[in-house]
């Protein structure tokens, strides 16, 4: 999950000249995501300077963290295939440490 660093840091990076590509090695952030950011950032400043909405509501939403929407989510059943898997994670685990 990206927080408002993130966000901020694709902005200030694009409006050095870095592509999305670079940005996603650098950044470690998939490029459609960077994409994203950037043409919202791009549309809120075409609002501010075409006048079509008010000036402290583009600012609050360019400085807001970004959302997420878990609406469309599907439940996942607890189940006896995940409990193993989570077992041999545990047990591979404590390889590691010994």
């Amino acid at each position: 999950m990206l927080n408002l660093m993130d966000k901020h840091a694709v902005i200030r990076l694009k409006k050095e000249g870095h592509s999305n590509r670079s940005l996603e090695k650098m950044l470690g952030i998939n490029r459609k995501t960077i994409g994203k950011y950037w043409n919202d950032y791009l549309k809120d400043m075409s609002q501010l300077e075409t006048g079509d909405c008010d000036l402290r509501e583009i600012q609050e939403k360019i400085a807001a963290p970004p959302k997420y929407d878990v609406s469309k989510r599907q439940y996942r059943k607890y189940t006896e295939a995940m409990d193993e898997f989570l077992d041999d994670i545990l047990a591979s685990e404590k390889k590691k440490d010994a």
